[in-house]
């Protein structure tokens, strides 16, 4: 549910969004941007009408489009658990409704991904305003862990995360870093969540 509560004072705050999008802005965006620069440079000063810088530069901006959606995303950890928040709105994943909390991580070539995962004790809302896109299905790392868990990808700043989960994860819920095969990152079921709110919403929607 959401939440009209906050955290509290203290609480390891991390503005999830905006690393995401200063990382993808400095990584990918702005080579990709420079490039589609260059290509109208190109264009207008030698008649060159080719196309593939300015298509550089398109698939940079639509690299954006997700992460510049998420700007407004922060998260926190505090003694009651772990916050989502975006705007004024705010959701808590309280620790005792865990069964198990970590970071799995990946090798990609040279690099590394990094995930906090997040395992619930009992069914979770896989359609929940702001949780949905976090929602994986994917195999126990033990018995007793469920399917269904909170994934959230930390790849490029996974300590600050590792640190709060230290810090304000009970110590029994804490399973450590494991590694993982480099398959196992996943995506949300955004087809699976339209069909499921389309069809709630047509069961709650009166007739004539």
């Amino acid at each position: 549910m959401i939440s009209d509560r906050w955290p509290e004072t203290g609480a390891t705050v991390v503005r999830f969004g905006l690393r995401w999008l200063l990382w993808v802005s400095l990584l990918i965006v702005v080579p990709l941007g420079g490039m589609g620069v260059a290509g109208v440079f190109v264009v207008l000063w030698q008649g060159d009408a080719s196309g593939w810088p300015l298509l550089l530069g398109l698939a940079g901006l639509s690299t954006l489009r997700p992460v510049w959606s998420w700007r407004r995303r922060v998260t926190a950890l505090d003694s009651q658990g772990f916050w989502v928040m975006e705007g004024k709105r705010a959701v808590l994943i309280p620790w005792d409704s865990l069964a198990g909390v970590g970071i799995h991580w990946a090798r990609y070539g040279r690099t590394h991904v990094y995930t906090v995962e997040l395992c619930p004790r009992g069914e979770i809302d896989r359609d929940h305003p702001l949780l949905w896109e976090f929602v994986r299905d994917a195999a126990p790392l033990r018995e007793g862990l469920p399917r269904l868990r909170y994934r959230f990808d930390v790849r490029h700043f996974f300590r600050v995360y590792e640190e709060a989960l230290r810090r304000w994860a009970p110590r029994e819920l804490w399973f450590g870093r494991v590694e993982q095969p480099s398959s196992y990152l996943g995506a949300p079921d955004r087809a699976g969540h339209k069909q499921r709110t389309r069809d709630a919403a047509a069961r709650v929607t009166p007739g004539p």
